[in-house]
């Protein structure tokens, strides 16, 4: 076996020029993978991060029912401490915040508006979510802001108000109770959905209390983690530690589940494209160990005339292909780890035409995210093997056909 590894090694620098396109073409091709598929992933990362900050948070706890009724007969109980207990024993958690959410009829002198009216803690809430600091025009609200309220930039232009103007809420609170108010506009939001623009209204979470007589409830705790990658498992722990018919516990992946369809969506189309990146590199490999067997058949026969077998034969012509392969895959390795590593380190601007189009979609980038995942590395090492490997049956095929007569009359 070392006699044969080693004229494998010499067959392979002694056709150095062939060898030399094979493994470019396997360096270009792991390159262009490995490149592509960091890119998606990180701006995944990145999109999911950005949405989950954005409003949703990375866990909500609720009352059962509520995520499918939306009503405020499903509300949190101010004095029930099972979930703060649950909370205080988590080391994993960094922040979180209560908000009380629900529906009302927003007026100025000019037109009305149905609105999702937010009432938030602002302090905390900013340690959660970042969707109240996206103040275009006026100022963010403060724990002291009694009165006071952020528009959408959309609804605010529908009611035709600006900073400083009056809006008039009208809603039906805790048990039908009827609900209404003055409050001043302190500031107009700019989420980057048009959708939640249209109709978003943000109060402290006291004057919510008071508009819907809900004094000391809530309708869901949101939390922020070490890593919300881990939400999922962090929400099951918490899940196991609270009573099952007074609380419902989802991680954000349950509760966006239009980001992970639409993260699935890209992520085949991306798959598709590099497949057919792979299939091209695939026939090179393919033409290549072809044209190698093919321009070699007078060898094989005065190798078999003198004595070697056709799988030994067999065996030399996989030697070569192995090393060509596991010499482009170090270098194609060592490349694209020294290249993710400065991209990490020296992130791309976003530009302008992308950013904009992000921000459409709800989701905040300044830059192009590289992902340093072990399937950055992976996917391309072991798409390429198994192409190598399916292109070199053919050849190998070749060769255990070969009898010594055919191959010396064909040389």
């Amino acid at each position: 076996m070392k006699e044969l590894m080693v004229l494998a090694w010499r067959n392979v620098w002694r056709n150095r020029r062939r060898s030399l396109i094979t493994i470019s073409a396997i360096v270009f091709s792991v390159l262009i993978i490995t490149l592509t598929r960091s890119l998606q992933y990180g701006s995944y990362d990145a999109m999911e991060a950005s949405a989950v900050r954005m409003y949703t948070g990375e866990i909500q706890i609720q009352r059962p029912g509520y995520r499918e009724e939306q009503t405020l007969a499903y509300a949190l109980d101010g004095d029930e401490g099972a979930w703060r207990a649950a909370l205080d024993s988590s080391p994993w958690l960094r922040a979180s915040t209560r908000r009380l959410t629900a529906f009302g009829l927003v007026s100025s002198d000019a037109s009305s508006a149905g609105a999702m009216v937010i009432g938030v803690e602002p302090e905390a809430e900013r340690e959660v979510s970042r969707f109240t600091d996206r103040v275009t025009v006026g100022l963010p609200l403060q724990g002291d802001s009694g009165q006071e309220a952020l528009l959408g930039q959309v609804l605010a232009r529908n009611l035709q108000v600006e900073v400083g103007d009056t809006v008039v809420v009208l809603t039906q609170g805790w048990r039908n109770q009827m609900g209404a108010d003055l409050y001043r506009v302190r500031g107009l939001l700019r989420t980057g959905s048009v959708e939640m623009d249209r109709g978003i209204m943000v109060l402290t979470l006291r004057d919510a209390q008071l508009l819907f007589s809900m004094e000391d409830r809530f309708t869901e705790v949101v939390l922020r983690t070490d890593d919300f990658r881990h939400a999922p498992a962090y929400a099951q722990f918490i899940r196991d530690d609270l009573p099952e018919d007074r609380f419902s516990v989802f991680d954000w992946d349950t509760l966006m589940p239009e980001l992970r369809q639409m993260i699935l969506l890209d992520n085949v189309s991306g798959a598709i494209y590099l497949l057919f990146l792979l299939v091209l590199v695939g026939f090179e490999i393919f033409n290549t160990t072809t044209m190698s067997v093919m321009e070699r058949v007078r060898e094989f026969g005065v190798l078999q005339a003198l004595g070697m077998k056709p799988e030994r034969i067999a065996t030399l012509v996989l030697s070569e292909l192995a090393i060509k392969i596991g010499v482009a895959l170090l270098v194609s390795i060592g490349a694209s780890a020294l290249l993710l590593w400065y991209l990490n380190g020296h992130p791309l601007p976003m530009p302008a035409d992308f950013a904009e189009m992000y921000e459409e979609f709800g989701f905040s980038l300044d830059s192009l995210v590289f992902s340093t995942r072990s399937a950055v590395f992976l996917e391309p090492l072991v798409s390429v093997a198994v192409i190598a490997v399916l292109a070199t049956i053919y050849p190998v095929v070749r060769v255990f056909q070969l009898t010594t007569i055919d191959a010396l009359r064909r040389g």
